[in-house]
């Protein structure tokens, strides 16, 4: 087997399938009880083939039916693929493979890492098997070690659905973060520029609607100062205290709404006040970044860097 780069893997894995999805299946086979890393093999041979697109499979298909003594072109090949498939062919499912680990045995630290792995919504199945000799002929006997049906409907469903939200939750606040940094970096916002609090990333249009009412019921709930910090940059008018742009809008929410809430891309919320122009700044330009959120101001700077 080789990598996406046609540089040689050091050990073949044992089995690659594609199933009826559109999937690459990629399995591990142990003769006695597996090794204490056997689903690190796996991740490793799964990263390693979820670069591979349909040509690849369609040569590696055509080179492992010509061991077998048939005589098949690649474009054969990748027409039996595109049939196997049920609907349309979809490389971003093809780049999430399934694992499947199968031996006689698995030790306490295999199944312990493959239940967490699993939760983090990787999905890879161990499968215990067994052999038996009956009149000469060996019967071999499949059993799911994990997930059980039970586990995957009452424990993995909710354990993933958590894990998404924490994924998008961090992949939101790197974000929030990456433009304080950009807007920081560029000297772009003065210290005591007037911010403007939109509720907006997050939240439905209902919610929006009750924190903007519950704003409006206290001066200063729904504008915040800026500070050119990298950690907590906004000076909330309500109560003097700095937060980051998630942070200050996570906390109005939860004021709000009496709960916490995952996935709120605080930077957005917060857009420059240009009805309060900052000293020695040019009021035709400051004018300029009228309706801009910190998001899009930070896109803007972006922009201008790349431009030049």
């Amino acid at each position: 087997m080789t990598d996406a780069d046609a540089v040689p893997a050091k050990d073949r894995l044992d089995v690659l399938g594609l199933d009826a999805t559109g999937r690459l299946v990629v399995v591990e086979l142990k003769r006695d009880t597996a090794d204490r890393d056997v689903h690190l093999q796996a991740i490793t041979y799964a990263a390693l083939v979820s670069r591979f697109d349909l040509e690849t499979l369609a040569e590696a298909h055509r080179r492992f039916r010509v061991s077998r003594g048939e005589s098949v072109t690649v474009e054969e090949c990748r027409q039996r693929l595109l049939d196997h498939v049920d609907g349309d062919w979809d490389p971003e499912v093809l780049q999430r493979p399934r694992l499947v680990v199968i031996a006689a045995d698995f030790p306490k630290q295999v199944t312990h890492t493959v239940v967490w792995l699993s939760e983090m919504n990787l999905d890879i199945d161990l499968v215990q098997v067994s052999l038996w000799k009956v009149e000469g002929h060996l019967v071999a006997g499949f059993s799911k070690v994990y997930p059980t049906p039970q586990v995957e409907e009452f424990t993995l469903g909710p354990a993933r659905a958590e894990a998404e939200a924490v994924v998008k939750k961090i992949k939101e606040r790197s974000r929030a973060r990456n433009a304080v940094d950009v807007l920081f970096a560029a000297d772009l916002l003065p210290d005591g520029t007037r911010l403007l609090m939109v509720p907006r990333h997050g939240v439905p249009e209902e919610i929006r609607e009750e924190i903007n009412s519950w704003a409006a019921e206290v001066h200063g709930r729904a504008s915040a100062t800026w500070t050119n910090d990298t950690s907590k940059p906004l000076t909330w008018e309500a109560d003097g205290e700095q937060y980051s742009p998630t942070g200050l809008a996570e906390h109005i929410f939860t004021s709000v709404k009496g709960r916490s809430v995952a996935g709120i891309q605080g930077t957005t919320w917060w857009r420059v006040d240009t009805g309060h122009v900052p000293d020695d700044v040019d009021p035709g330009e400051w004018a300029a970044l009228a309706n801009r959120d910190l998001t899009q101001l930070a896109e803007q700077v972006r922009g201008i860097s790349a431009a030049g």
